[in-house]
């Protein structure tokens, strides 16, 4: 076409992250809908539906949370000339905890074992904002409309997936630094840590 085009489209990915690897157990109690991560309402044992693993006795762990970080992006496409280019529009990500795919020992429901998940689940949020600021950045250009759709659909897919591996490494050294929060000066440098990344997460790695 000679003018200027516009197309506009919806491209989604869900991006998952288990912190511990979940066996199957069925739910302790009546399924929960996926709970978005609030500062103000801090997660409660009440969220712990999943029964616990039959060896998780045996565990390091005490806990296991399980999250769910999806993503949607908006685009539209522009002709000038003979490229075709794509733009993202808006992006919406969210960070939430699955209820019925994250278990605790029983008798280990304590306080400190609480606080470590709630630190899986803010370091989870550090990530969902870093890709909420990513995202948006992203464009590609292509001799046609459908080869500048394809590109930025992959170069999305491929800078989440790149944010996933990260986020993926850092809730590893969390676990081993803090030695699944049972060190108290490991867990309290971590928990420092994370607050910083939350007001700045284009400063985690």
């Amino acid at each position: 076409m000679q003018q200027p085009t516009r197309r506009s489209a919806i491209r989604a990915g869900v991006l998952f992250l288990l912190v511990f690897l979940v066996t199957l157990g069925a739910p302790a109690t009546a399924n929960v809908a996926g709970i978005e991560w609030d500062e103000a309402s801090p997660i409660t044992w009440a969220l712990f539906q999943c029964s616990a693993p039959a060896d998780a006795v045996n565990r390091s762990e005490a806990a296991a949370i399980h999250m769910t970080i999806r993503w949607h992006a908006s685009y539209s496409v522009t002709s000038s000339g003979s490229t075709w280019i794509g733009h993202v529009q808006s992006v919406t990500v969210t960070n939430t905890m699955e209820p019925s795919l994250s278990w605790v020992v029983p008798g280990k429901a304590d306080a400190g074992v609480l606080q470590h998940e709630q630190a899986h689940f803010d370091l989870n949020e550090v990530y969902r904002r870093k890709l909420a600021i990513l995202l948006p950045c992203l464009q590609a250009q292509s001799p046609t409309k459908q080869g500048a759709i394809d590109a930025l659909n992959a170069a999305l897919h491929r800078k989440a997936s790149e944010v996933l591996a990260q986020l993926q490494k850092a809730q590893a050294r969390f676990d081993a630094e803090t030695r699944h929060g049972n060190g108290a000066s490991a867990q309290a440098r971590w928990e420092a840590q994370i607050a910083t990344w939350l007001l700045n997460p284009s400063a985690a790695p």
